[in-house]
C-alpha cells in the first residue's frame, strides 16, 4: 500500500499532485532544485519534508517516487535514480511515454509510466491547485509492468478524483500526438505566422483568436521536450495536415462555395458533438 509519496519537480503538475495527495491523507515529500520553489513548498504546509539535494531527498522513507519533470529531465533522472539504487515504485507525469518506459526498463527500475490529463497555460508551484485533477483522466502504461504496481497507482489516483485508463506507451504517444501535442504545435505556429506576416496585427486580436491560441502561452521547456521526444509521430501528423490544408486551399482557389460549406458543416458538427 502506498502511504508516503516523494515528488520530484514542484511546478504546476508536481505541486498540484502534492496538494491533491496531501488533501486525502498521504504523507508528501518534495524535491526541487529551485531555492525559491523549495521555500514556497516548505511554507505551504503540504509537505512533511522538502529538499534541494537529491541524495537527501532519496534518504527519506517513501513508497513511491513520482517524477513531475519535463521529458528529457525525466530521462536523466531515471539514470540518477538507478545510480542511487532506488528500488521503490517509480512513476511519472510526462506527456510522452515510450522513451521513458523503455529507459526505465533498460535500467531495471520498478516503473509504471503515467500521464495526468490536466494542466493550465500557466506554470510553477505558485499556480498549482489541489483541484486540478478532479474528474480528469490519468493514463497508466501497460509495458513491462507488475499488475500489483498498476493497481496501487490506480487506487491512489482514483482517491484524488481521477479516472484511470490503461494504455501501451506506443498507443499513448500516437493518441496524444494527435489530440494534444499537434494542437499545441498549431497554436505556437499560428502566433509565429501572425507575428511574421504583420506583428502589429496582434494588437487587434479578439476573443476567438485568444481562445484558439490560449495554449500557445504554455511552458517552453515542457513543450520543446515533448516535440523532440515525440518527433516521429509529429512529423507524420504535419505531413497529413499539409495535405488537408492543400485540400482546403484548392476549394478556396476554385471558389467552391458548396464544398467549403459542406466541409465546414461537417467539422462544425463534429466540434459541437464533443
Amino acid at each position: 500500500m502506498i502511504k508516503k509519496i516523494g515528488i520530484i519537480g514542484l511546478g504546476l503538475i508536481g505541486g498540484s499532485l502534492a496538494k491533491a495527495f496531501n488533501n486525502v491523507g498521504f504523507k508528501i515529500y518534495g524535491f526541487d532544485l529551485n531555492p525559491d520553489v523549495v521555500i514556497s513548498a516548505a511554507e505551504s504546509g503540504v509537505f512533511d519534508a522538502v529538499a534541494d539535494n537529491l541524495e537527501d531527498f532519496l534518504s527519506l522513507d517513501m513508497d513511491l517516487v513520482y517524477l513531475a519533470t519535463p521529458v528529457l529531465t525525466t530521462l536523466e533522472l531515471l539514470v540518477e535514480l538507478k545510480g542511487f539504487n532506488v528500488d521503490v515504485l517509480i512513476t511519472d507525469a510526462c506527456s510522452t511515454k515510450k522513451s521513458i518506459v523503455e529507459k526505465a526498463k533498460s535500467l531495471g527500475l520498478r516503473f509504471v509510466g503515467g500521464h495526468p490529463i490536466a494542466g493550465k497555460e500557466t506554470s510553477g508551484f505558485k499556480n498549482s491547485d489541489e483541484k486540478l485533477f478532479e474528474n480528469a483522466y490519468h493514463f497508466l502504461t501497460t509495458d513491462f509492468v507488475d499488475k500489483s504496481d498498476v493497481d496501487k497507482l490506480k487506487e491512489i489516483h482514483k482517491k484524488i478524483g481521477m479516472r484511470v485508463e490503461l494504455i501501451s506507451s506506443n498507443e499513448h504517444d500516437k493518441l496524444f500526438g494527435l489530440i494534444s501535442h499537434f494542437p499545441h504545435l498549431i497554436a505556437f505556429s499560428l502566433i509565429d505566422l501572425v507575428f511574421n506576416v504583420d506583428e502589429t496585427s496582434l494588437r487587434f486580436t479578439g476573443g476567438g483568436f485568444r481562445d484558439f491560441t490560449r495554449i500557445a502561452g504554455s511552458d517552453p521547456k515542457m513543450w520543446s521536450d515533448i516535440f523532440v521526444d515525440n518527433n516521429a509521430n509529429l512529423v507524420e501528423l504535419i505531413d497529413k495536415f499539409i495535405d488537408i490544408l492543400r485540400t482546403w486551399q484548392e476549394m478556396i482557389i476554385n471558389k467552391d462555395g458548396k464544398e467549403l460549406f459542406n466541409s465546414i458543416e461537417k467539422v462544425s458538427n463534429l466540434r459541437r458533438s464533443l
